[in-house]
């Protein structure tokens, strides 16, 4: 018999009864889920059939409600999906949205927050020569730049950039950086999944515990249902590890606040070399035990002066996360510029707290409106409102070399269905949409004009755009752009272009279905 690893994690005490904990935690957020609608419907149907004055009392909340929703500025396709929802069941919708609706925090959340990110932002402080550099040597791009600084984000020079464009090649490095660690790793991804490239990550944090190296994990509740224990940030302390959960579902089934995950993926290593991108630690992003073909995906690797702003985002969720709030930054940004290195760097972070501000989506409808001759996008998920839409059409019937590559195998049969319902207006309009045959796209790029890109964990989906927390890199005029750019045009030879033709071909029940489905997937 093989023996098995010594390292390897189900070898603990506490993971059967971990297992067994995360079916019965994600059973009881369900019945609470059902036990609140059950009690809105027999609200509903008592004013209904015995409080006729109080129902009419509702009608006019209703109708108010209507009015606020359509003079609010976030995605159209939310407050489209919510209005048909309460004038349809004006009680028991208008019950739902209040309940789980708004896009706002609880006062106790929000001052959290605002109090964690007030700490990070302290110490990002634009240098005044890399921006007057970046003015006179990136004229066209410093509204780019601009916008993402107004948000707290600095522009960097002195920094080295590797682009990944598997995740194969991105651990095989990670794994080499984390071995060189000296004073402290910092993990944080949406999903980490027990298995093969866990265990051989886990091997190594082990041995950098040993060696008085500080390692803190942060990982997303939601996002890593069914993937890891239940009890696995216990597992991690444990063993000596800094572990926490961002937003345990179970505290927020009552409020939206639920529906916020941390969908950002960043390794930061003694504050000089730091990851982002799309990939989380999981077998698929190795392609080991994939189910929907080949599972493609791309990071990168900076190091230098830029790791500073990956370096102050990690711990602003991580303060929200474990509620250190009020924890000295200042000791672990240790970044050094990289001699020699070349172009500008932005990593940026994105999220609820944000509100009304939007940096990533802002980035993408800024690159829409400025490219001059090709905006190229990837992502698993095409699923934007009517006014990010119509930036790409307007920008597409403008001359532009618009393309979006997505999934030709989706994760989720639905989320097929919306992609394609969204194909229509584009195609109509000039936007080229690529299917990527080998299987499942996850990668979240964008590059146009020769000179811009990002790379990051943003999708094009409401959820990506307006509730996850986010992050990414704006490059400009450094060599991983065209690095990012080759990458795109080799994934373009491995898809099939889809046509106007074959969208209005499908059968009437799958455009029903899309047209149903898309009205819905903001709230999906």
């Amino acid at each position: 018999m093989k023996k098995k690893p010594d390292h390897a994690r189900q070898d603990h005490p506490l993971e059967a009864a971990g297992a067994l904990a995360t079916y019965l935690r994600i059973g009881i957020i369900a019945l609470m889920v059902l036990v609140q609608l059950a009690l809105m419907w027999v609200v509903t149907y008592f004013l209904r059939t015995s409080a006729a004055f109080i129902y009419v009392l509702f009608d006019i909340v209703a109708l108010f409600t209507v009015v606020s929703l359509v003079n609010k500025h976030d995605s159209s396709a939310y407050r489209i999906a919510w209005l048909v929802i309460v004038l349809t069941i004006p009680i028991f919708g208008l019950l739902l949205y209040f309940a789980w609706g708004r896009i706002d925090f609880s006062k106790k959340e929000r001052g959290a927050v605002k109090e964690s990110f007030a700490a990070g932002f302290a110490h990002l402080r634009q240098d005044g020569d890399t921006a007057a550099a970046f003015a006179r040597e990136c004229p066209g791009c410093k509204t780019y730049a601009g916008a993402l600084k107004e948000n707290g984000y600095p522009l960097y020079r002195g920094t080295d950039a590797r682009y990944f464009p598997s995740g194969e090649e991105y651990f095989a490095q990670l794994e080499q950086d984390l071995k060189e660690a000296k004073a402290f790793i910092f993990i944080e991804y949406f999903i980490i999944a027990t298995g093969v490239l866990w265990d051989r990550i886990h091997k190594i944090l082990l041995e950098k515990l040993r060696q008085g190296v500080e390692v803190r994990v942060l990982y997303d509740d939601v996002g890593c249902f069914f993937r890891i224990p239940d009890n696995f940030d216990r597992l991690l302390k444990a063993e000596g590890f800094q572990a926490a959960v961002f937003s345990p579902a179970h505290r927020f089934v009552s409020d939206l606040y639920m529906n916020y995950r941390n969908h950002q993926k960043i390794v930061v290593i003694d504050g000089q070399v730091g990851y982002c991108g799309g990939i989380n630690l999981g077998d698929e992003y190795i392609n080991v035990h994939s189910k929907l073909g080949h599972w493609k995906d791309v990071g990168i690797r900076l190091s230098g002066s830029a790791v500073r702003s990956l370096t102050v985002t990690f711990l602003q969720m991580w303060d929200i996360s474990a509620h250190h709030v009020g924890e000295d930054f200042s000791r672990y940004l240790a970044e050094q510029p990289a001699p020699g290195a070349e172009g500008y760097f932005q990593p940026y972070a994105d999220g609820p707290a944000n509100n009304p501000r939007n940096p990533a989506l802002d980035l993408i409808r800024q690159a829409a409106g400025g490219a001059r001759d090709y905006l190229w996008l990837t992502s698993p998920y095409l699923i934007i409102d009517h006014d990010l839409s119509d930036d790409l059409c307007l920008t597409a019937r403008s001359g532009v070399d618009v393309r979006i590559i997505t999934p030709a195998v989706p994760d989720h049969w639905y989320v097929g269905l919306v992609n394609r319902e969204n194909y229509r207006h584009l195609l109509e309009a000039g936007v080229r949409i690529y299917e990527y045959t080998p299987g499942f796209i996850h990668a979240k790029l964008m590059v146009f004009d020769d000179r811009c890109a990002t790379v990051g964990s943003v999708n094009l989906d409401f959820r990506s755009l307006y509730l996850h927390y986010e992050n990414g890199v704006f490059l400009c005029g450094a060599p991983a752009v065209a690095e990012v750019k080759k990458d795109i045009e080799h994934t373009l030879s491995l898809s099939r272009e889809i046509t106007l033709e074959e969208v209005l071909r499908r059968p009437w029940y799958r455009k029903l279905a899309g047209a149903v489905f898309n009205l819905f997937a903001p709230l999906m």
